[in-house]
């Protein structure tokens, strides 16, 4: 398939961080012919913290990038979803599978879901709830200021596997985020849809200090979907510490999605 009719890759971080997270990811992505797109949402470091949740997060991508690129650009689409990305691009995606979408005479759809440590949960169910209601020690909470949060410390927690030389650079990619984009229900995600069956992907971390590997588990069956599942033996931040492997497996995951 010629690079023009390859999906455009939307790229949505974790908490804590902002797409340019991804940077070290993207000229490899390039080099395999695909066009990548930021997926920011309103509540990593916001001005008014009180004003946050994960609803205004979801309806945030799909109506500012997820929407745009399917209606106004043309353009199928494949998700890339980093840990609490996952809640947001699961609920911004829901309707918007490309068999969805066709059967409701559009051209474009959203033709894979592939989450990378990402966090997975119900309707009505939130981050904190997913992770069983208390936060972590390495979450700060109210910190830099009231109704923000940090992660200390990010190199043990985050970047574990990375090159100690980098902390000086990761660090200044880490951002405040808001305590009540995890506290509020997530709404209704779109892999729990029938039309994302075989279109749904899982970078499992085996090594992560983050969301450790047997939360994922829990994660994954909690879902009662199926997911293709691979095993990368790094921390939490896999396109900070294996690039070029990384964009390996997205590109085949990919070529599954376009294949069937």
């Amino acid at each position: 398939m010629s690079s023009t009719n390859l999906p455009v890759i939307l790229l949505v971080p974790g908490a804590f961080g902002t797409p340019d997270g991804f940077e070290r990811l993207l000229p490899y992505l390039n080099k395999a012919g695909y066009t990548t797109h930021p997926g920011p949402y309103p509540s990593c470091n916001p001005s008014d913290p009180s004003s946050a949740s994960a609803l205004h997060d979801i309806n945030s991508l799909r109506e500012n990038v997820l929407l745009p690129l399917l209606n106004e650009q043309g353009k199928d689409v494949v998700i890339i979803a980093h840990s609490y990305g996952g809640v947001v691009a699961g609920g911004a995606a829901k309707e918007l599978a490309k068999e969805t979408r066709s059967a409701q005479g559009h051209s474009t759809g959203v033709i894979g879901l592939i989450y990378v440590a990402g966090n997975i949960t119900l309707e009505g169910e939130s981050l904190l709830a997913a992770i069983g209601g208390d936060y972590p020690p390495f979450i700060q909470v109210n910190k830099p200021s009231e109704g923000l949060s940090v992660i200390e410390p990010a190199m043990e927690v985050l970047y574990n596997d990375c090159d100690r030389a980098l902390e000086p650079e990761l660090a200044n990619l880490m951002q405040p985020h808001a305590l009540r984009a995890f506290e509020t229900p997530a709404t209704a995600p779109a892999w729990a849809e029938s039309a994302f069956d075989d279109r749904r992907a899982y970078v499992r971390t085996v090594d992560d200090c983050c969301n450790p590997s047997w939360v994922q588990d829990m994660w994954l069956e909690k879902s009662k979907v199926e997911w293709e599942v691979v095993d990368f033996k790094t921390g939490h931040m896999p396109f900070v510490s294996q690039p070029e492997v990384l964009a390996e497996q997205i590109t085949k995951f990919i070529d599954g999605f376009i294949a069937k």
